[in-house]
This record gives C-alpha cells, structure tokens and sequence, in this order.
C-alpha cells in the first residue's frame, strides 16, 4: 500500500516540489479515505504547467493565501480562465476534466485533496445522498468560511509534528464536508444531535485520560461509542463545552501541572510524559491555556 508521505508527494509533483516550498498535513477520514491538505508557494515568476496525474477521480480545492497576478486554466484542452486570482478566493478542478494550469506568477495556496472516496465517506456517514463533483466558477469565489478553515490550518502545516490526530481528523472532516455540501450540493446530515450518554461520555474520557501520552484518534473513540466521528464530535461538544481535541489539551495542561508540582522532572520530561511532542509545543500550549510558561507558572505557585 502507499505510504501516506507518498500519497502526499504524487499530487505537488505537477508544482515543481523541488523548487518550490510545500509543507502538508494528512488524516484519515472516517472509513479510512486520505484527507490532505498542502500549501504551496512560490515567489519566482515562470513556474510553467502544472498537471495532475489524468484520470483520478480526485477533485483539488485551492484558497488563495495572497493574490495571483496571472494565471492559465485549462480543463480538456479549452483554456477556461485567463487572468487573476484574488487573495482569500476558493477555486477548484476536477482531474477527470485533465486540468492544465500555466503559473506565470508567483503564487501561495492551500490545496486541499479530495478524493471521490472521501466525498462517499463523508455522504455515508451522515446518512445522504452520495455527490460525484465538486464545482464552482474557474476563476474562483469568496468563501469567508473557506478562508477561515485555511487560516486555522496554517499553525498546523507550520509545525506538522506538534498535529494531534483528534485536531487534524475535526478539522480537515469539516472541511471536506462544508466542500460537499457547497459545492458539491450535499444534503445537511439528518441525524438530530443530542448528548451522549452518561456512559459513552465516561467511556470517552477515560479512554482519553488513560492515554494521555499517546496520540488518540476520534475514530476510536467515536467507534467506542458506538456512533459516527461527525456526530461524538458534536455530542461531546454539547457535553463539556469543547470539541475533543480542545478538552484533551486542557487535561494534559492540568496533569502537567501536577507533574511540574509534585515531582522533580524536567519540563522536556514533563512534555514527553504529557503527550506533547516536544518542551517548545508544551512550553506554547501552556501559555496559550495558563498565560505564562511552565517554568513561570512553578515559581509563582511555588513560592
């Protein structure tokens, strides 16, 4: 089987990887399609055609992160657009229409990758209709939604490693299916959200506490419930206030804490211990939650 880092490769070959920058994230949806999403730019004019590999049933979303002065699409030999592409615009192709895009100017983008198979994931899961495209205007459109969707990936693409599961799998599952439902036509899912149970609730959190140190995936925890990823997320929001991801830093926050009062440990070896992937990703998440560093937290407490 292809490696994910692979998987990742094959669709920013077309943009000249080597002479351009690219940093990307990858998940799994929730029957286990690839959900990627790349950034790529570049600040030298003359990059030339890019072309997907023909024949995937894959579609690429791209948002623009800063305008593009000039730009060719192609879609079956017929040029489609010629011409600018605003900053926070939201475009799109379909690789079966064999799209071409000749990148005169320097660019920045997201691209996200959405595969047909993600697409039926995502409508099976929530119990509607299957979609088999995606489309909106060549030149592209503003999606506020869309442009707030990239800008909260971007730490993320920054600092891939620092990714948890539970964070990629929320965000990058909105993403594809606010894409099937606006662009695509995809009906709103019918499944009325509630609360969880006393018990899938519990089951969930201790599942949670009981590997703080490792990197949970809301899959398992929404299959230990017994319901569909989309809905544990919303459930569990409605429960405690905070989308999973959120509540599993705040519990590895408080037991950092602990550690960093009741034992002699170093910060390195408190991050470790609380499933931080490094001092600089505890040190930043700390703050972000307590307002002062680690370190600053311990001397005030404990003098």
């Amino acid at each position: 089987m292809q490696s994910d880092r692979d998987y990742g490769r094959d669709f920013v070959k077309p943009f000249k990887t080597d002479s351009i920058s690219v940093s990307q994230l990858i998940t799994r949806g929730p029957k286990g399609a690839r959900l990627l999403v790349s950034r790529l730019h570049r600040d030298t004019e003359g990059h030339g055609l890019a072309m997907p590999t023909p024949g995937d049933a894959v579609f690429s979303v791209m948002l623009q992160l800063r305008e593009q002065n000039y730009r060719e699409l192609f879609l079956d030999g017929k040029c489609v657009h010629r011409g600018t592409y605003l900053a926070r615009s939201t475009s799109m192709v379909n690789h079966l229409e064999l799209p071409r895009a000749n990148l005169s100017s320097p660019f920045d983008f997201l691209m996200f990758t959405v595969p047909q198979s993600a697409l039926n994931d995502i409508a099976d899961e929530s119990r509607v209709g299957r979609i088999d495209h995606l489309y909106c205007q060549p030149g592209g459109v503003l999606d506020e939604t869309v442009w707030h969707l990239g800008q909260s990936l971007l730490p993320a693409l920054a600092r891939p490693h620092e990714v948890s599961s539970m964070y990629a799998e929320s965000v990058m599952l909105g993403a594809y299916t606010y894409f099937a439902q606006t662009f695509g036509g995809m009906r709103p899912s019918r499944e009325r959200t509630g609360l969880l149970a006393p018990w899938q609730l519990k089951r969930a959190i201790e599942a949670m506490k009981s590997q703080i140190d490792e990197d949970v995936s809301l899959k398992m925890l929404a299959e230990a419930s017994g319901l569909s990823v989309s809905y544990f997320i919303r459930a569990f929001k409605s429960c405690t206030g905070e989308p999973p991801h959120r509540w599993m830093l705040r519990h590895r926050v408080e037991r950092a804490k602990e550690l960093l009062l009741g034992t002699e440990a170093t910060l390195a070896e408190v991050a470790v211990s609380c499933g931080f992937a490094d001092q600089s990703h505890f040190t930043r998440v700390f703050r972000n939650f307590v307002g002062v560093s680690p370190a600053a937290w311990k001397r005030t407490v404990r003098h």
